[in-house]
């Protein structure tokens, strides 16, 4: 098998198995130009109106003991940690938790509280039941353009693959866009020169 037909196969799959991160990699590098263009395609969602839980049944104040107990109930086998420094969020007064990939917000008047994630926040009652989630899509367009995929537990190695393996669709695309026009160039002048030594020859 020849050198220009490996290359040809070779480009061929890889068009194939990494048309789907091109494709990634030119929506999400819009979304960094053209951010509000890009987001307006998405289903839009605003926080849950933290001012709704004041009226709500389950609303009790609570301690930093009770708000852990709620905390647990909302992320389930985590190890949660007193965030000191974290006592507010969205103008309510609240005991934050770290849960190591995510964090745990409990709100000390009511009991209602968050799971606050790099790409959504939800938010729930005291008793566990999920009330809303807001997705954030700049996050997971940003995650998906830096590392080819939503998440880090791995780093960026697929974006990394998917990057070598377009330099070598775009070199062996370049190999064989050129070596046939050279091949034919060159079996041209070969050609001129049979000629003109036989005619030279009479």
């Amino acid at each position: 098998m020849s050198v220009e037909r490996v290359l040809k196969a070779l480009h061929s799959w890889l068009g194939v198995v990494i048309l789907p991160w091109v494709v990634a990699a030119g929506f999400t590098g819009l979304y960094m130009n053209h951010a509000d263009l890009v987001l307006s395609l998405f289903p839009q969602t605003e926080h849950y109106d933290a001012a709704l839980f004041d009226g709500a049944p389950q609303a009790r104040a609570v301690d930093e003991a009770a708000a852990q107990g709620i905390a647990a109930v909302l992320a389930p086998g985590m190890r949660l940690e007193l965030d000191d420094a974290e006592d507010e969020f969205h103008d309510r007064h609240v005991y934050t938790f770290d849960a190591g990939s995510h964090y745990v917000i409990v709100d000390r008047r009511t009991g209602y509280g968050w799971v606050n994630s790099r790409y959504a926040t939800r938010t729930y009652a005291p008793d566990g039941t999920r009330l809303h989630t807001r997705v954030r899509w700049g996050r997971v367009l940003s995650s998906i353009h830096e590392r080819g995929w939503v998440g880090s537990g791995f780093g960026s190695w697929l974006a990394d693959i998917a990057a070598g393996a377009l330099v070598v669709f775009g070199l062996s695309g370049m190999v064989l866009f050129v070596a046939p026009r050279v091949r034919r160039a060159l079996n041209r002048r070969a050609k001129a020169a049979y000629l003109k030594a036989a005619a030279a020859k009479g």
